[in-house]
């Protein structure tokens, strides 16, 4: 699914005054704020089941894991990733009632066929300008299958892709070694019940 924008420019201000009100989720991107369709069964699935394995390795090292929901600031857009990472005191940017979390290390996005390229790209293109993060994976929610992006150096960063249950990451933002046959254990089956 393919997510709607709105042709009307709006600022940062009036974006976040107005999130509480929402009844649909939504990211604010290049000054317009854009609808994101709801998830299938295998997207919160795959969200619930990589937090639920973050989150062990997390605690040990002194970092939290938040699911998505939670908003980050990134080169003036927001974004609300799927699954992220900070190490240390969260430090936050305050508009009203909502937050901004602007110290992750690691973000990761759950992708469906139609959504690959905009996480890749143009969302890919604002979290790389976050000073703090050190990893960026994108996760297939229908194949056994991860990219992930490394930071080495203020500009450089190391692509690398996992495929297969077999397929192992190790995160180096959380000194955890992040198991595909885990994170997609009953996720590929999910679908079996749906109706057409």
């Amino acid at each position: 699914m393919q997510a709607l924008s709105s042709d009307v420019r709006v600022t940062i201000d009036e974006y976040l005054d107005g999130i509480e009100l929402a009844e649909e989720f939504r990211e604010y991107v290049d000054e317009r704020v854009r609808i994101v369709p709801p998830t299938t069964l295998e997207h919160a699935l795959l969200v619930s089941s990589i937090g639920t394995v973050l989150d062990r390795a997390a605690r040990r090292q002194g970092c939290r894991i938040l699911r998505r929901g939670m908003l980050i600031g990134a080169a003036g857009d927001v974004f609300s990733p799927d699954v992220m990472a900070y190490g240390g005191k969260a430090q936050l940017a305050h508009h009203g009632d909502t937050d901004l979390l602007l110290n992750p290390v690691l973000l990761v996005e759950i992708v469906s066929p139609e959504s690959w390229g905009y996480e890749r790209g143009r969302k890919w293109q604002g979290y790389r300008s976050i000073a703090s993060l050190q990893e960026y994976l994108l996760v297939a929610e229908d194949a056994p299958r991860v990219e992930r992006f490394t930071r080495h150096g203020e500009h450089f960063w190391l692509y690398g892709e996992t495929t297969g249950l077999d397929g192992e990451i190790q995160l180096e933002s959380l000194n955890v070694t992040l198991k595909l046959a885990d994170i997609y254990d009953g996720v590929l089956s999910a679908d079996s019940g749906r109706e057409e």
